[in-house]
């Protein structure tokens, strides 16, 4: 799993939700847990030459932008959600995750809501590592952050608290200060062109196949 761990952070982001979910019983393995890993050893050696593009035919810009999107409560032991989020840049990703959040979500708009500051965060990490390589282009001043769930992108752009949401802790309401400032801007995007839509759940193969060509991942050539 640490190697498979290592090839996901890497260059295949399509496999970002199956490590994730496979580390979780590293400490005691059953039966399932083992084929599910031998099935994906088996998927990744059908698939040993898809590879990250960069400039793409199928990607809508070539500046910085980032998905974000989460389930809710996919985990049916602990009852977490799951988040993913993935940024592109120059048509190719350069950053992306899928992790169980670490608290539990009362609603599908909490869960996005976790994600997405999560989506945020990296993008403030994103735009001072570009500062750092004297990147000067718009793109990073205002990063824009796509998501599925209006509730949440709402609940974002909402400066009040409301009475359902006071539980949810201060440090997630970052989302609210960065647009603020003007760093962030967030957009809607259907659920069907949710390019993070893999990160967060399992999909069926024809779906698994459409996320592929979202990720912007082909087979190699050679020129």
């Amino acid at each position: 799993m640490g190697s498979i761990t290592y090839l996901a952070i890497q260059t295949r982001t399509d496999i970002a939700f199956a490590c994730s979910l496979l580390s979780r019983f590293l400490s005691n393995p059953g039966t399932d847990h083992l084929n599910a890993a031998d099935h994906l050893l088996r998927y990744i050696q059908g698939t040993a030459d898809l590879c990250i593009q960069f400039g793409g035919p199928d990607q809508i810009s070539g500046n910085l932008h980032g998905y974000s999107d989460s389930d809710f409560a996919g985990d049916i032991e602990l009852r977490k959600s799951t988040s993913g989020f993935v940024y592109f840049m120059a048509g190719g990703i350069i950053s992306a995750q899928s992790k169980r959040q670490s608290i539990t979500a009362l609603s599908t708009t909490e869960a996005e809501y976790y994600g997405l500051a999560k989506a945020v965060m990296e993008a403030t990490w994103l735009r001072e590592t570009l500062k750092q390589l004297k990147y000067q282009n718009p793109d990073a001043e205002c990063i824009k952050i796509y998501g599925d769930n209006q509730a949440a992108l709402q609940l974002a752009e909402n400066p009040s608290l409301h009475q359902r949401t006071k539980h949810i802790a201060v440090k997630y309401h970052y989302i609210r200060e960065e647009r603020a400032k003007g760093l962030i801007r967030l957009h809607y995007c259907p659920t069907k062109d949710m390019k993070a839509d893999g990160l967060t759940k399992l999909l069926t193969p024809i779906k698994h196949k459409t996320f592929i060509q979202q990720l912007g991942l082909y087979p190699a050539t050679l020129n």
